[in-house]
């Protein structure tokens, strides 16, 4: 692919649309050829080929890609960035731009129309409404026009379009081109991501997501899709976002993103899901507890939630605190009055078959079921000596600590 003149049509015209349509160009790039992922510039007929680093007068060499293309066809921007330079005097030094990519990266557009259309009087102005130097636009924005600006007079209209690495070397767009999406009108509308989709077509509209797979065919691409074991439909699945979003739970593995959410719940990992949500910070360790050696990653945590009074150890002679322990359902109730500042039920209701009037964690229970933020079985049980899951935890955390507070 490397040297052929390719051709390339799309829908060409020169006012801004509203509708969106994108396509992933079917020419595939040369085997092991570096790719830059970006919106191809050019919204119309056109031809180029690979000329970079072919020779130019006095002594250069060409460090872009001329799109030939006729006079008046739309440029859009190659990524989402802000505009940099510009040539912008109306019959003087016009029309050219730089664009500062949100990446890092850089896209030149060179030889935009200078001339009032119709005409080669030189008295046109090359860039769409509202381009000026430090303005963000979208990729698949309309930027300007082709033209036949500066040293373009004798060659004919095209646009040259040069991209430049962050540390601002030259890199040879020609693969990159015959691999970038194509959007047949310019982008108008919200496109948070700046993926070139607008967000009501977007799969994942706050994030970059072109050209995702979705192999669990949940329609956000995967990576879009946070968890890889927490499907979209699954009944926690809007706290264990919530949770994640506010920064209270990081998952229980990284690569993939994973949640374990059927997992039981250690009291190690509850002190970490508790003092993130009630706004703790974690202390600086004193060695209260017996069974929490030094070092420990939840150390700090545990006696954080212990300065609090959210926590009193499982035992106290000595000091402990069970960190690996798994937690009931009757746990996790103390556990929650504590942070919320609440007071058990100080009278007993027996709202729960086996919750009994006497238990030590019925207080607790009560007080939370009266306050909706646990509820019972079909068949009118708590389940008080069940183990907890990470789901569950999420679940009750979420409804009594961040989106109920």
């Amino acid at each position: 692919m490397g040297t052929g003149t390719f051709h390339r049509c799309a829908a060409g015209a020169a006012a801004l649309l509203i509708a969106v349509s994108f396509t992933v160009v079917p020419v595939p790039p040369a085997s092991g050829a570096e790719l830059y992922p970006m919106i191809f510039p050019v919204l119309g007929p056109n031809h180029y080929t690979d000329t970079f680093d072919a020779a130019r007068s006095g002594g250069r060499t060409h460090q872009a890609t001329d799109i030939m293309a006729d006079k008046m066809i739309p440029v859009v921007a190659a990524a989402s960035g802000t505009v940099g330079w510009m040539q912008d005097v109306v019959g003087g030094s016009c029309c050219a731009m730089a664009l500062h990519h949100d990446d890092g990266w850089s896209s030149w557009y060179i030889h935009l129309n200078n001339d009032t259309p119709g005409t080669d009087d030189g008295l046109g102005f090359g860039f769409a409404e509202g381009i000026t130097s430090g303005v963000h636009v979208a990729a698949g924005q309309l930027i300007g026009w082709v033209g036949d600006s500066g040293n373009a007079e004798q060659v004919g209209s095209h646009l040259h379009f040069e991209l430049h690495r962050p540390d601002d070397t030259r890199f040879n767009p020609y693969e990159s081109l015959l691999a970038a999406t194509v959007v047949s009108q310019p982008i108008v509308g919200n496109d948070q991501d700046g993926d070139g989709v607008d967000d009501p077509l977007d799969n994942c509209p706050a994030v970059p997501n072109p050209h995702q797979s979705d192999s669990d065919g949940n329609g956000i691409g995967d990576k879009c899709d946070p968890w890889a074991d927490v499907p979209i439909d699954y009944w926690a699945r809007a706290s264990i976002d919530t949770l994640f979003g506010e920064g209270i739970t990081v998952g229980c593995s990284t690569d993939p993103l994973r949640f374990c959410p059927e997992g039981a719940l250690t009291r190690a990992e509850m002190a970490t899901f508790l003092l993130r949500a009630v706004g703790g910070t974690p202390a600086t360790p004193s060695g209260y507890f017996a069974d929490a050696p030094a070092g420990s990653w939840y150390l700090p945590f545990i006696e954080s939630l212990y300065d609090l009074g959210i926590t009193e150890g499982c035992d106290t002679n000595p000091l402990t605190f069970c960190p690996e322990e798994q937690v009931s359902r009757a746990h996790i109730t103390t556990f929650l009055i504590r942070s919320i500042g609440e007071s058990p039920a100080d009278a007993y209701h027996g709202y729960f078959t086996d919750v009994p009037e006497g238990a030590w964690y019925t207080p607790f229970v009560e007080r939370l079921f009266e306050l909706g933020i646990v509820g019972g079985s079909d068949d009118g049980t708590f389940g008080p000596n069940e183990i907890i899951t990470r789901a569950e935890m999420a679940v009750l955390v979420d409804t009594a600590l961040v989106s109920g507070r």
